[in-house]
C-alpha cells in the first residue's frame, strides 16, 4: 500500500477548494502535483461520505454493521466447516 504524501486535512482542503472556486481540476492537480485520477478518487470518497452522512449513516455506523455482518459470516463458515467435516468422516466410514 502506497503512503500518501498528503494528510487527510490537506485532501479535504483540496476537494473543498475545487468545489468552492472556479479553478479547473487540471489547474488544481498541477498546483498540488497530483494526478487527476487520484483527485477524482478523493472527491468521490468525500461526496459519498457526505451522502452517507445525510442519510443518517455515519462511517462509524457502517463500520459497526460491517463488523457485525463479518462476525455472522465467520460463525456460519465455522458451522458449515463442522458439518462438512462430519460428512467427510461419514463418507470415509462408508468407503471401508
Amino acid at each position: 500500500m502506497r503512503i500518501s504524501k498528503f494528510t487527510h486535512s490537506e485532501k479535504v482542503r483540496m476537494v473543498l477548494e475545487s468545489l468552492n472556486t472556479n479553478i479547473s481540476t487540471a489547474e488544481l492537480c498541477r498546483k498540488y502535483n497530483i494526478s487527476p485520477p487520484t483527485f477524482y478518487q478523493w472527491k468521490e470518497r468525500f461526496i459519498e461520505a457526505g451522502k452517507a452522512s445525510l442519510n443518517g449513516r455515519s462511517n462509524n455506523d457502517m463500520h459497526k454493521n460491517l463488523q457485525k455482518e463479518n462476525e455472522t459470516l465467520k460463525r456460519i463458515v465455522g458451522e458449515l466447516t463442522i458439518v462438512n467435516d462430519a460428512f467427510k468422516k461419514t463418507l470415509e466410514g462408508h468407503k471401508k
